[in-house]
């Protein structure tokens, strides 16, 4: 049998944990599947997602990121887009499909997704436009799209309270915010919320949690470290070794990611094909396993202009050169409009009965451009995480956990 040693999971990406990934083939993340035609929509927000936890994991630190949620909010800001802002964004975003096939892959997974709620196991997905003060320059025929292909929830005359009330309420109260303030000039922010509760499958148990030791990267540390022994899925790596957690219903699972030594090397792998390759050999048969997981709680909160500004959107951001005349219904000069904040907010915890996380994204929309910007498998060190839709392959959320002690 294989020796497995710990793995400390870092966080992936924030924007919630990610969705177990699971597919027959290294090709499937990115082909269109049979079903719904969204292959190649989450094949990119997959791909942006990895490039920004890439990004955001040169700092130390746990992460937590929704791909999905964050490709989500963008997509309704690029589908506003025109001319280069629109080929800016859609290269950043890894997104080849027709403006019309964006709204339809969408609107494809939205319904996939919320079908997959039952009475034990939650996922639910919001989207919202909020019209500020100046929204009235933004055009019915952009309202209805995002309606129609996103199920918005559109609100007029919108403030940081109306942005964050809903986010707090879509998020079960897990992100009480996502704004600070509304600036004067701000026309609108698009929303996207997502909030995930569900049971393990194989449930630990938690009078054998006990306190054990973790390896930081500057010492060692005890944790609450979960125990059970069960038929697990594994997969050995260059470079790491994986288990997958599957949450009753086996729809969605955890996939723990164990570095053989630091988290970085790991992490620059991590790309589509990576995935794709890892989630083939998850299908082999199951091992008998004696698994020591960390009980774990995590939130982060971040800003993604200056990512995206380096992932290559820079007109979206310059009120000078941005077209967003597809929400206007008018030409950029005589009403100018640019992307004036990215935020991401999102969490997660881990314990014995299963897993809560949320995430949310905003992005606000100005007349005033901002600047850019057995066999045993003890996780003991830091380590990486995602959960992924096993339909639809979504990466829900991700993340690294370099500390288990630490909350944010």
């Amino acid at each position: 049998m294989r020796r497995l040693q710990v793995l400390v999971v870092q966080t992936l990406a924030i924007g919630g944990i990610c969705a177990a990934l699971v597919a027959s083939s290294p090709g499937l993340i990115l082909a269109a599947p049979k079903a719904g035609g969204w292959g190649p929509l989450i094949g990119g927000y997959n791909r942006t997602g990895q490039r920004l936890f890439r990004a955001l994991a040169e700092t130390p630190g746990n992460i937590v990121l929704s791909p999905y949620s964050v490709g989500t909010a963008m997509a309704m800001a690029m589908v506003g887009a025109r001319g280069e802002t629109e080929a800016e964004m859609a290269k950043a975003l890894s997104l080849e499909l027709p403006r019309d096939d964006v709204d339809a892959a969408n609107a494809a997974v939205l319904s996939s997704l919320d079908k997959a709620a039952t009475d034990s196991f939650q996922l639910h997905i919001a989207n919202a436009l909020m019209l500020a003060r100046l929204g009235g320059v933004v055009s019915d025929a952009y309202v209805t799209l995002l309606r129609r292909g996103y199920l918005a929830d559109v609100f007029s005359g919108a403030d940081a309270a109306t942005v964050n009330a809903w986010v707090k309420k879509r998020t079960d109260g897990k992100i009480d915010s996502i704004v600070s303030h509304l600036d004067p000039t701000t026309v609108m922010v698009l929303v996207d919320a997502i909030y995930f509760k569900a049971p393990w499958q194989k449930a630990f148990h938690a009078e054998e949690t006990r306190a054990e030791p973790f390896q930081l990267d500057d010492g060692q540390v005890k944790v609450a470290m979960m125990q059970t022994e069960d038929l697990f899925h594994l997969a050995t790596r260059p470079g790491y070794r994986a288990i997958e957690l599957p949450y009753t219903g086996e729809r969605v699972s955890m996939i723990v990611m164990l570095p053989d030594a630091g988290a970085r090397e790991v992490v620059q792998r991590l790309d589509g094909d990576e995935i794709g390759r890892l989630l083939v050999q998850l299908r082999s048969p199951a091992d008998r396993v004696r698994l020591s997981l960390p009980r774990f709680r995590s939130s982060f909160e971040t800003s993604l202009k200056e990512p995206f500004w380096q992932m290559g959107i820079h007109r979206a951001f310059d009120l000078r050169a941005a077209d967003f005349s597809g929400v206007t219904g008018r030409p950029p000069s005589e009403v100018p409009l640019a992307i004036s904040q990215i935020r991401h907010r999102a969490m997660i915890d881990v314990t014995e009965e299963g897993t809560e996380a949320a995430a949310a994204t905003g992005i606000g929309m100005s007349t005033t451009a901002l600047r850019p910007p057995p066999e045993t498998f003890r996780v003991d060190r830091p380590f990486l995480f995602a959960i992924v839709d096993r339909e639809t392959k979504a990466i829900l959320f991700e993340g690294r956990i370099d500390d288990p002690r630490q909350a944010s």
